[in-house]
């Protein structure tokens, strides 16, 4: 009886695959045509925070009756790309040749189970509701301000403790990790390319790589310079002889352009490598997305070329370099949310300091791209505040985002204290432009970083530098992740990561995670937490069967900043599978310790670090010692790497401060190996 309900139910399921409509597929397949067609796979800011654990196979997701969901995520272009990238980073081996295409069965390369329902989740009432005067420590905007480090505008990351450190704490904190045998820094600087003076990919963005899964020297890697484009600077650049054995490890430009903005936030490729979406913002301060067909060979960081600006209408099949620009609704700014393209639908989202979400259609594929307008896009979200860098869900067709406090000119204030205009919240908008908030998570600086977002497990992350608590260490708020069910922000999960003040970004999952081979995922959570009157901390977080723990474990200290009397914001953390080893990396933003053997170089204000970790083993301790670090002046951006061929494992970053590197003093384009230990 039973293999005749399943038969039955198979053929139906067959039936509605016929039944969708021709225009559905033309959709679908015009991106899922260059997936197949890329000879690379694409990373970029989007595929650290969209991610996929195992969503099973279609024989479990019948049985449960998720196929229809299953089959939006194992179709999904970036499920694809993140197999294609996952598993080429684990072989080392070329993403070309004749394993080139996407697996006609893709459930092949995935453990063969499926997420049950997500509808169940332990909920944390704290998440659920908050009452006024509570937060021990907090300051006016203008306060804030001043307590800023020289004249960097807010969000900084870094400001004078209000709570001073410890007297005692000065002394032994300076060197918590202290080793009697010096350890190999197996973190090593390839090449370090000037983007210009101050000129950075900018805090919490991320530059951009399309990488063969070889060495080929036409694998390239992209930097927003942050800098207004003129005949003399590029606001974007590309370098390619990314590796030790193209241009006898000496990288060149690739291409660069003034596209006639300034771009400060981060940047996202077409499937195939071969387009660029971002958002610039004019002299006047109107944000526009741009999208730009690039040319090799063509232009340097001193002479970009200026592209051929087109209409919407005529930018397909336009001859490179050309451009097309669309400026936002409303004429609006742009300070601090990137554009998500979701490659399924050819629609990019992006917010603006508005408050307001904007969709643009036709992104990287064929028709007129173009911004909709019509009743209810763009959508306001909280016309108080500023959006962060939205995620759209494949599995839920929601997108998400955070606000938060941009200037003292922000209608918004995050106070634990003060219910007028608050921000802080975490907003789901649906395909029709309904908003659902959640409680109010951060009382701050508000939700500086996109969510992660995974539509397998049915579930959302997100991170709060200030929980506007009492609950840490001298009565202080925390710095909190939080787990939400997709479809209910009314209820979630929150687990604390030390005492909070500063906005804290997001983190990464594990390879356990990933390739989790239980019906829910299991694996860990890395983010950098103790955001307020503590040093910065490695943190991780245990996911059991898709349930976050609401405790946490503290790893080893990663900045020594509020021994120096500074709270620091917590930045992102970028995860690389080498195989047989899991790497995270995370950045700081000053006084990186010296793990006993001067990896961070000399710890002060202006001198931040990478420091790589091996998470092989799924645990970690306050003694877990660094596989390597480098030093980096002012901490970096967001980190992408390139693949686990022999040769690369690279990851690329920018400095935030200026340090000397090839063409000069200036922001500096970095590539550094990590070898196996």
């Amino acid at each position: 009886m039973k293999s005749i309900s399943a038969c039955v139910l198979r053929m139906t399921v067959i039936l509605l695959i016929l039944a969708v409509p021709p225009t559905s597929t033309v959709l679908m397949n015009g991106q899922e045509e260059q997936t197949k067609q890329a000879k690379g796979v694409a990373s970029d800011w989007t595929q650290q925070h969209l991610v996929f654990s195992n969503p099973g196979t279609a024989d479990d997701a019948i049985r449960n009756g998720t196929y229809e969901r299953w089959l939006k995520i194992s179709t999904d272009p970036r499920y694809i790309m993140q197999q294609q990238k996952r598993s080429a980073n684990a072989s080392g081996a070329a993403l070309h040749g004749s394993s080139q295409g996407v697996s006609q069965d893709v459930s092949k390369d995935v453990p063969q189970d499926v997420p049950q329902d997500v509808s169940a989740e332990q909920a944390d009432a704290g998440v659920q509701a908050r009452e006024e005067g509570t937060g021990a420590i907090e300051m006016s905007l203008e306060e804030r301000e001043a307590a800023q480090v020289g004249n960097r505008r807010l969000p900084s990351g870094l400001v004078r403790a209000i709570i001073p450190p410890p007297i005692k704490q000065a002394d032994a904190a300076l060197e918590p990790r202290a080793r009697k045998k010096k350890k190999r820094n197996r973190i090593k600087k390839d090449w370090s390319e000037t983007l210009g003076s101050n000129g950075t990919t900018g805090l919490g963005e991320f530059p951009a790589t399309f990488t063969t899964g070889g060495t080929s020297c036409t694998d390239f890697a992209v930097f927003n310079t942050g800098l207004a484009g003129a005949s003399g600077q590029a606001s974007i650049i590309a370098y390619d002889n990314l590796y030790s054995s193209c241009n006898g490890g000496t990288p060149t430009a690739y291409w660069a352009y003034n596209t006639g903005g300034t771009v400060v936030t981060s940047v996202v490729l077409s499937i195939d490598g071969t387009q660029v979406a971002f958002v610039q913002s004019s002299s006047g301060g109107v944000a526009s997305l741009v999208l730009l067909r690039w040319k090799a060979a063509n232009g340097t960081l001193t002479a970009p070329v200026t592209p051929t600006a087109v209409a919407a209408g005529s930018y397909n099949g336009c001859t490179a370099p050309c451009m097309t620009t669309l400026t936002f609704s409303g004429n609006p700014n742009d300070t601090y949310s990137s554009p998500f393209v979701d490659f399924g639908t050819s629609t990019a989202y992006v917010g603006d300091d508005a408050g307001k979400l904007h969709k643009f259609t036709n992104i990287f594929t064929s028709g007129t791209p173009g911004e909709v307008t019509t009743v209810p896009w763009p959508v306001a979200v909280n016309t108080n505040a500023s959006l962060a860098s939205p995620v759209y869900d494949t599995g839920s067709t929601n997108v998400f985002v955070g606000d938060y406090l941009f200037s003292s000119s922000s209608g918004c204030e995050p106070s634990a204290t003060k219910s007028n205009n608050p921000c802080g919240y975490l907003y789901s908008i649906s395909s029709l432009g309904a908003v659902t908030k959640s409680a109010q998570l951060d009382f701050n600086f508000g939700i500086m970083d996109g969510p992660i977002v995974d539509p397998s497990a049915g579930k959302v992350y997100v991170f709060a530098g200030d929980d506007g608590s009492t609950s840490c260490t001298s009565s202080t708020p925390c710095a909190a992740v939080y787990q939400f069910p997709v479809g209910a922000l009314a209820s979630g999960t929150k687990a604390t990561v030390g005492p909070g003040y500063e906005f804290m970004m997001s983190g990464t999952f594990d390879n356990l995670y990933f390739n989790s081979s239980s019906s829910t995922p299991t694996g860990h959570l890395y983010v950098v937490g103790n955001t307020g009157p503590a040093n910065n901390t490695l943190y991780q977080v245990t996911i059991t069967n898709n349930v976050m723990s609401t405790t946490t474990v503290a790893g080893p200290v990663v900045s020594n900043n509020y021994t120096n009397s500074y709270y620091a914001a917590g930045l992102q953390v970028a995860e690389f599978d080498a195989g047989t080893h899991d790497y995270i990396f995370v950045s700081v933003l000053a006084y990186g310790p010296s793990f006993g053997s001067s990896l961070c170089g000399v710890s002060s204000l202006s001198n931040g670090c990478v420091i790589g970790f091996d998470v092989t083993s799924g645990t970690i301790s306050g003694s877990t010692t660094p596989t390597g670090a480098t030093a980096e002046a002012g901490g970096t951006s967001g980190i992408v790497v390139d693949n686990g061929a022999t040769g690369a494992q690279n990851i690329y970053f920018s400095t935030l401060l200026n340090q000397s590197c090839t063409g000069g003093t200036g922001g500096c384009a970095i590539q550094t190996s990590q070898s196996a230990p």
